[in-house]
């Protein structure tokens, strides 16, 4: 017996696992043929920061890209930078007619700018307002210049504000209903999460102990900080790694202590790497106890009795206690949100209480971002915008459709495999140099490399194929499941003649046609044609 599937069009595994839904084979294929500007246009379509992406987002699109059946996925962040920094100016597109609409957007964050942007295409009059003293939220002050330079972030919110939108800085909002009394029509709450977690040990309160987060802030508005020689992190994301590099560069010797081993911690492993090669020094398994004047005492954690795997309990060793001399503690264990500050309805972890539109208990008053989903990725704050955005435009009227039109080319075939070239990698600044200094650590694309690195894309969404499984022959090795990294085959809910659950094809969709499993099964129980 032959289980037989025939493919239909799907949308590429790239563009499935963009949070924002970017036409990924679209620009990729455009930069192949060298025109940056229709590349950067189809980027903008689902986010106003392009650039940004290029430079600072963790590209789930990768970790999906199909070209890891054959060797290693496309670089399609380094792609989405070269659109960016390459293309000539491309305005954003002209604003529809006014609605007369007034729209209020608390936090100029990537999912507050992201909704602003998209409300005011739509014809709205956006305001956001910001309390600090220049906007972009963690874009501005959480992230250092050697990972995403200022003016990138200046460029990025000068196209959003050539939409019509207004920023005003310096200015805190206590009530979102206030904005609605004084003439708004909605309100969109993109506060962030910026309350720093507390580690609840001794001596956290004390003189030479930094919040991450407020550290971060300082150092990238130029202020001095005073570190000493020696420096502790505490923390395992991406704010104790940004921390602890940006401690490096200001001469410290730095090592950052972390609960769990290191392939548990959720920081990016390309920028954990580059933090090794800066000189940071880790201590895994081991949580604070007590922070004193010129030490951090330390114990050592293990899973509890009878606990295994990345999400075990952690429980401490006994007589394990260990010191690291330190002149300053950084704590970096994580932030929250504050819903109760805008006296807003309290979910889990502070954030703000909204229903599957985006709004809030307060009529009118709609949320985004961190603040409803806890500290997160830029992607997912600039997919949240849009959600947010399009749920604003339904309230005020609108249809809810927030991208602008674009004609859709009829896409070719490109040859199955693409060229047998390997990924090009982006040159990086040499680790000591690097360690003493804030400039850009990464090299983008020039136009060569970026249209070289383009033509490996497979166009997988455009190749479709049958998957044919001879169910009565196959033993259920599951060689064929673990070879294929597109999640074709599962396994079957029911037993053949020779008493075997065989394998099945689940997602036949997804197939790109490698025939990886064809010649790894044993029983030569698979076709793909």
């Amino acid at each position: 017996m032959n289980e037989h599937v025939r493919l239909e069009p799907r949308v590429a595994p790239c563009r499935a696992a963009c949070p924002a839904g970017i036409d990924v084979p679209r620009y990729v294929r455009e930069i192949r043929d060298g025109d940056f500007d229709a590349a950067l246009a189809t980027i903008r379509e689902k986010i106003p920061f392009a650039a940004v992406c290029g430079y600072a987002c963790f590209h789930p699109c990768e970790a999906k890209c199909a070209r890891r059946q054959f060797d290693e996925p496309v670089a399609i962040r380094l792609l989405k930078r070269a659109a960016a920094d390459l293309a000539h100016t491309v305005p954003p597109p002209a604003p529809a007619a006014s609605t007369g609409r007034k729209v209020a957007v608390v936090g100029s964050g990537p999912a507050g700018l992201t909704a602003a942007y998209y409300l005011a295409l739509k014809g709205h009059a956006v305001t956001v307002l910001e309390a600090a003293s220049r906007p972009g939220g963690m874009l501005r002050w959480g992230i250092p210049e050697y990972r995403l330079p200022n003016d990138v972030v200046e460029n990025e919110i000068a196209h959003i504000t050539a939409t019509g939108v207004t920023i005003t800085t310096g200015a805190a909002v206590r009530s979102p209903e206030d904005l609605l009394a004084s003439g708004h029509d909605a309100v969109l709450v993109a506060t962030g999460a910026w309350t720093p977690v507390k580690l609840g040990v001794d001596g956290e309160t004390a003189a030479g102990v930094l919040d991450g987060i407020d550290f971060l802030k300082r150092a990238n508005a130029g202020e001095t900080v005073a570190l000493g020689k020696t420096v502790a992190v505490i923390g395992g994301g991406n704010t104790a790694i940004d921390a602890a590099r940006t401690a490096i560069r200001l001469g410290a010797q730095t090592t950052l202590v972390y609960r769990r081993g290191r392939i548990a911690m959720p920081a990016s492993a390309e920028e954990i790497a580059e933090a090794e090669e800066e000189g940071l020094g880790f201590v895994f398994e081991a949580a604070p106890v007590t922070i004193e004047a010129g030490r951090l005492t330390c114990v050592k954690l293990a899973p509890k009795e009878g606990g295994s795997g990345r999400g075990a309990t952690l429980v401490a060793v006994d007589g394990s206690d260990f010191t690291i001399a330190c002149d300053t503690v950084i704590v970096a264990a994580g932030q929250q949100a504050d819903a109760a500050a805008l006296k807003l309805k309290v979910a889990r972890g502070g954030t703000v209480a909204v229903d599957d539109k985006a709004a809030t208990s307060v009529p009118g008053v709609f949320a985004a971002g961190d603040v409803v989903s806890g500290p997160s990725t830029i992607i997912d704050a600039i997919a949240s915008g849009r959600t947010s955005a399009s749920a604003v435009d339904i309230f005020l009227g609108g249809d809810g459709n927030i991208d602008p039109p674009r004609v859709e080319p009829i896409e070719a075939d490109a040859p199955l495999g693409g060229p047998r070239r390997r990924r090009l990698a982006s040159k990086k600044a040499d680790p000591a140099e690097r360690a003493k200094s804030f400039a850009l650590v990464e090299d983008g694309f020039d136009a060569a490399m970026a249209r070289s690195e383009a033509e490996r894309c497979l166009a997988c969404q455009t190749h479709h194929h049958t998957v044919e499984i001879t169910t009565d022959i196959c033993k259920a090795c599951g060689y064929c499941g673990e070879i294929c990294t597109m999640g074709v085959f599962g396994m079957s809910d029911t037993f053949n003649a020779i008493g075997y659950q065989p394998a099945v094809a689940l997602h036949p969709e997804q197939c790109i046609g490698c025939l990886k499993c064809f010649a790894v099964c044993p029983d030569f129980a698979i076709a793909v044609r």
